[in-house]
């Protein structure tokens, strides 16, 4: 094998792969990223077994093959390459790198042992979405999802496309975002994506840009935006009915700034810090939010802020760091919480006078005062 690369596409193309590579693996070859130079195209492939991802970029042949590099080790010392043509050269189990005056000689592993990737197939219904749109919608949605590998269909994110729209639901028990978006060209189906792989496809999408073409299949989701692909392996198992936990009506809806809320909250949950389970208090009453929390180590704290109120006061507690990340995934000057009393779920939606707001649900379970 021997080609010549740009060093930012072979940068970037490393850093992409790199991505799914794992710390701890079983098999070694896992570790390691494929080079396949063929058809002026350099293919770089990597997989952990139940996400795998690859990317194609243009370079300079003098002789094509295959050699599988430690992942890792490679995306260091690319990373720190110098602004100048890459070189590789050599055989399978002992590969040369030029950059500039840099010269590296690594070890390669042994090709036969990387495992075949997934891939999409050619006559699977193929959906096609804004890539801002895609990378918006996941981060909105995917924070609600579980870290808890003990329940693992907790930690995926539930895409259903039906009726020209795409629909991303997540919950881990104590909080729940869903949101939709309208498709560019619409598919119908419906998948359970671990959390993490589909952040992954978000980042790359939102890198690249442009469009972001879906694909769901029997076991199997690939994203495919450019030149890059990652295709993850689905969460079997059944996703709670989400929709029968928004509640239909409410009985007090209050509208703030967004800002505000944030910037009190942050300093008034400051003293729930260091103690666990310590809520943050919200009455809603007479124009006003007042915000409280006591912890019984180091004091208290209260703010009080402005806000159009409809319907009747009441007072609620929240886990902090929750309530942050709803009031966080919105992104708009103003924020609508929807409340029926200090015991039943409220729902948070992003809130705009004058523009068209996102179509996302943050729905937040209250925590009770001792």
């Amino acid at each position: 094998m021997k080609f010549r690369a740009d060093r930012g596409e072979f940068a970037d193309a490393i850093a992409w792969a790199t991505r799914t590579v794992g710390a701890r693996v079983t098999l070694p070859a896992l570790s390691g990223v494929l080079l396949e130079a063929a058809d002026g195209k350099l293919t770089c492939r990597a997989t952990d077994l139940e996400v795998a991802a690859e990317i194609s970029i243009p370079i300079k042949i003098a002789e094509p093959g295959r050699v599988l590099l430690p992942g890792r080790l490679l995306a260091q010392l690319v990373a720190r390459f110098p602004q100048a043509p890459v070189e590789l050269s050599g055989e399978p189990d002992r590969v040369e790198i030029t950059c500039g005056r840099a010269t590296f000689h690594v070890r390669g592993m042994a090709v036969d042992d990387f495992p075949t990737l997934a891939t999409p197939s050619e006559d699977a219904p193929q959906g096609v979405v804004k890539a801002d749109a895609f990378a918006r919608l996941v981060s909105q949605v995917a924070r609600a999802a579980s870290s808890d590998e003990g329940r693992p269909v907790l930690t995926g994110v539930k895409l259903e496309a039906a009726e020209g729209r795409l629909t991303a639901a997540a919950t881990d028990s104590y909080r729940l975002a869903v949101r939709s978006l309208a498709w560019d060209q619409a598919i119908d189906g419906e998948a359970l994506v671990p959390a993490r792989s589909l952040q992954e496809a978000a980042k790359g999408a939102a890198e690249v840009g442009g469009e972001v073409t879906v694909v769901f299949e029997p076991g199997q989701a690939s994203f495919l935006f450019g030149e890059r692909r990652l295709t993850t392996k689905l969460i079997e198992g059944n996703f709670p009915n989400y929709e029968a936990l928004l509640p239909d009506a409410f009985e007090t809806g209050v509208t703030v700034d967004r800002a505000a809320l944030v910037e009190a909250l942050q300093r008034v949950a400051i003293v729930a810090m260091g103690q666990s389970n310590t809520p943050v208090s919200l009455t809603f009453g007479d124009g006003s939010i007042d915000l409280q929390a006591t912890n019984q180590e180091m004091g208290d704290a209260a703010e009080a802020l402005p806000a159009e109120i409809d319907g009747e006061g009441l007072t609620i507690a929240f886990n902090p760091g929750f309530l942050l990340a709803g009031l966080e995934a919105t992104g708009t000057e103003g924020i609508r919480i929807e409340l029926r009393d200090g015991l039943k779920p409220a729902v948070l939606r992003p809130h705009a006078a004058d523009d068209v707001v996102d179509d996302l649900s943050y729905l937040l379970m209250p925590m009770k005062i001792s």
